[in-house]
């Protein structure tokens, strides 16, 4: 048998589940359990596969497996477009990597590529590099228990520069993992970054974070890597900072739209929570997710998903999110 590990990049966990899924004639969560998995395990494992479009878990037990030929070459699709993007930045990042270890080299990257020690020097030179922004600034944001709470206690400050008389017209651009839909709280606190003019985007991973600004300046934080900070880089080498920007361009071009909650008004039975729900699956979340996300029971979201088919005569939550955006409810 062909070695499974490739299937699902990065997650043994999730892939081994799939692997389950596959071999089951009518696949079910309690199976899952019976085989040893716990409830947080199978649940983490199928909100990643729902995520990446592989299966439909929205029901209680039974759990609906899309065909492998359509939605692993998709999945595969979606790596590969991350990989081209962060291989174009390597000759950039290989380029700084040596100058960095030359002596003749070693004033010039004083001045154009700082080392920074500490979340404090990070975060320094984070808003350092933001208020400089005048035409594009642009956020990839790794997971980590830090940026969790920044995203959560202060979105205001997650892209920390806003248009002014002198650049009226700064674009502003955000990209997320998906999994941050995970922390409750975070659907909201995207809604309000959006609603302060940013635009937001959800990628399924990030090997780290990057601030790129005017490709003229950038920060690479690695503190999802190392707490302390230690490792990550504030960047002036103009064609170091040219190429993160490209990278970060690219990944942004690659991620998913944050969906939109209902706009359209009622529509038959449904009302305005239902808008929050159809976002939320559009955006791959799991039943338990919009739980969290929306504070209501895992039971309460069953029973509004079901109603939400029926109202947009979907028999699938995918199927359910596609029907929204054609009708422009999203």
């Amino acid at each position: 048998m062909t070695d499974p590990a490739p299937l699902l990049a990065g997650d043994e966990l999730t892939t081994r589940v799939y692997l389950l899924l596959l071999r089951q004639a009518a696949p079910r969560r309690s199976a899952l359990l019976r085989e040893g998995f716990t409830e947080d395990e199978v649940g983490a494992a199928l909100t990643s596969l729902e995520m990446r479009g592989m299966v439909n878990a929205t029901r209680r037990d039974v759990i609906e497996v899309y065909p492998p030929d359509s939605t692993l070459p998709a999945y595969a699709a979606d790596l590969e477009r991350q990989a081209r993007t962060t291989r174009s930045a390597v000759e950039g990042l290989t380029h700084m990597y040596n100058e960095a270890r030359s002596a003749e080299g070693a004033s010039r990257t004083n001045r154009e590529v700082a080392l920074l020690a500490t979340v404090d020097d990070v975060e320094a030179a984070f808003f350092r590099a933001a208020r400089r922004a005048e035409t594009r600034v642009v956020r990839l944001v790794a997971r980590s228990e830090r940026m969790d709470r920044v995203v959560i206690r202060h979105a205001e400050s997650i892209i920390a520069a806003r248009p002014t008389t002198t650049s009226p017209s700064l674009e502003r651009l955000l990209v997320f993992e998906q999994s941050i839909l995970e922390v409750e709280g975070a659907f909201s606190a995207l809604e309000t970054m959006r609603a302060d003019g940013i635009e937001v985007r959800l990628t399924p991973h990030l090997a780290f974070s990057v601030l790129a600004v005017d490709r003229t300046t950038a920060v690479i934080d690695v503190t999802h890597l190392d707490a302390t900070g230690g490792g990550s880089l504030y960047v002036q080498q103009r064609h170091l900072a040219g190429a993160l920007m490209d990278m970060c361009m690219g990944l942004f071009a690659a991620s998913t739209p944050l969906p939109r909650t209902l706009r359209g008004g009622p529509l038959g039975r449904l009302h305005e929570r239902d808008g929050q729900v159809i976002a939320l699956l559009a955006a791959g979340a799991s039943d338990q997710t919009i739980a969290r996300q929306l504070g209501i029971s895992q039971r309460t979201v069953e029973r509004r998903i079901r109603a939400i088919m029926v109202e947009l005569g979907a028999t699938t939550r995918f199927q359910a999110g596609v029907i929204a955006v054609r009708r422009e409810f999203l």
